[in-house]
This record gives structure tokens, sequence and C-alpha cells, in this order.
């Protein structure tokens, strides 16, 4: 099994996007008076507002078994709850939606991290108990663990390493050929050359106060280096070819910029230096009259 969380803005969306061209199948609505996902979306809506300080009440989990394991619905009841539990998320409204459309069972919870307090639950540490979870889970059942990044395996006490291997929907995939060069290119002239050759690119983009490398793919999709391999991340990339030639010319036009303005400020400088001059000033300093002059007529 295979868990995935993210945070959002927007239960009107999420529902949409679970619930798009019939694809899934309502399996529970907790906490909630209503009776259907999309209205559930407008309830948790006024709920989640309670909260004024909270900007992502929404969260979305996913949950993935693996090929060959065939959960009731009643069991997929029972592990929504146990994952709901785990993130302290137990009393809050949730909407539980199977769907059918991969060739594994996997289900999604659309829940308000905002309770009826008004308090938004933190998401702290949220991938290391749903793996938790999902570990007790598959061994109650006696189903092969699955190795995460964040949870040990309770029979190996081993977490996953490198990229997985199996066909699971949120692991990143892209053609062994650009793996090959994010893994293996000795400049970065090679790695953009390879990776064009396979129909993507890669980029470097701005995260926040860092920058990560992104692959953008003949479709459209885009997927982190970083995902495919931590060996890929940007950081791992800078280390092995040197600084990248694209943060290398932003560089430079940085402090192109600034050499402009301090060469622009220097001849500003020059421009007025001889007005400040003291011949100058004493050229042009007012006379002030002798103490005790009166004007003409006064």
């Amino acid at each position: 099994m295979i868990g995935k969380t993210r945070k959002g803005d927007s239960f009107g969306s999420l529902i949409r996007y679970l619930t798009k061209e019939d694809r899934g199948r309502l399996l529970a609505l907790y906490n909630l008076a209503s009776d259907s996902p999309e209205a559930a979306a407008s309830e948790m809506t006024v709920a989640a507002a309670q909260s004024t300080r909270t900007t992502q009440p929404v969260m979305h989990i996913s949950i993935s078994y693996a090929q060959g394991e065939q959960p009731t619905p009643a069991q997929m009841r029972a592990d929504a709850r146990r994952v709901l539990n785990s993130l302290g998320l137990s009393e809050n409204q949730a909407v539980v939606i199977a769907h059918d459309d991969k060739d594994h069972p996997h289900f999604h919870i659309a829940v308000n991290r905002v309770g009826a307090d008004g308090k938004a639950v933190s998401d702290s540490n949220s991938y290391a108990r749903i793996e938790s979870a999902l570990r007790r889970i598959e061994a109650e059942r006696g189903w092969a663990a699955v190795e995460g990044r964040n949870a040990p395996s309770p029979t190996t006490g081993e977490r996953m390493r490198g990229h997985r291997r199996s066909r699971e929907p949120y692991q990143a995939e892209v053609p062994e050929r650009v793996r090959r060069a994010l893994l293996h290119a000795t400049s970065w002239k090679s790695l953009h050359r390879e990776i064009r050759a396979a129909g993507w690119k890669l980029d470097i983009v701005q995260k926040g106060k860092g920058s990560g490398a992104l692959l953008t793919g003949p479709d459209g999709q885009k997927v982190g280096a970083g995902r495919i391999d931590r060996a890929a991340s940007l950081t791992q990339l800078r280390r092995r070819l040197g600084r990248d030639p694209d943060s290398l010319r932003k560089a430079r036009i940085r402090n192109l910029g600034r050499e402009l303005r301090r060469g622009a400020g220097i001849a500003a400088s020059a421009a007025i230096a001889p007005f400040l001059s003291p011949g100058f000033q004493s050229q042009y300093r007012p006379r002030r009259r002798p103490r005790g002059h009166r004007a003409p007529g006064l």
C-alpha cells in the first residue's frame, strides 16, 4: 500500500476532480450532514471559513493497493478510518471516494483540516504517519509490506531508497534515456542534449527561496528531477556538474545590472560634483545683511 497527501484551498475543485465522468464511487461521508460529495464540498467550505488563519484547509489523501490486493469496500472504509486516525483527523469532515480507473484498487479522501473548534489540524510528519498506518494494515492482513521513504518496514526496519520501480501511480515516470542522462551525464551540455533527444527538456525553476530542476515532457507533463532519483536533484547535479549555465547566466545579468546602476550613480555624482564645490557654493551663496540693517522706508 502506498499513500500520498497534499494540501489545497478548494473543496469544490477537489470533489469535481474525484467525481468527474462518474469515475468515483462514494464509500463514506464522515462528520457531515450532507448526503452527496457535491453538497459535502459546500458544507466543508462553510466550516473551513471559521478559521481566519488557515489558507489551505483542504487535505487530499490518496491510498493505493498493490496489484493482486483486492480489498472490499468495508476494508477500504476501515483503512480510511485508520489513516484519518493516524493524522488526528478522525473527528473532522471527510469524503471517501474509490476509483476503478487503474489496474490496481485505490481510494481518495477529501478531508477538512479545520475542525469543529475552528482550528486547523497540523499536517506535520503526515507522510510518516500515513505510512506507519499502512504498514500496520499490511501486517495484519498478511500482505507484502511496501517500503516507504518515511516509515520503516515493520519486518525489515528498512526504508525505501532510490526510485520506485513498481507501477505505482504517483511515481514519476520518464524515458530510461532521460533517467540515464540525469544520473550519468558528465556535463550540462551533454545532459541537455540527451534529454532533448528523448523529447523532453530540463529547466531550472524558482521554488520558494531556492531552485529546482524541472523536467517537461512532450505532452506537457512536468516532473521534478529529484523525484526520479535523489541523485538527480538540482543540488546533486550541481555537485557533479558544477553550476548550471542558466544560473550562471542569470548571475551575470544580475552582476551587470549592479554594475550599470553603480556606474550610473558614479556618473550622476560626477555631474553634480561642480555644484557641490566650495567655490561654487560661496559664489552663489546669498549675502547676509549686517546686523541692525533696516531696509529703506522701514
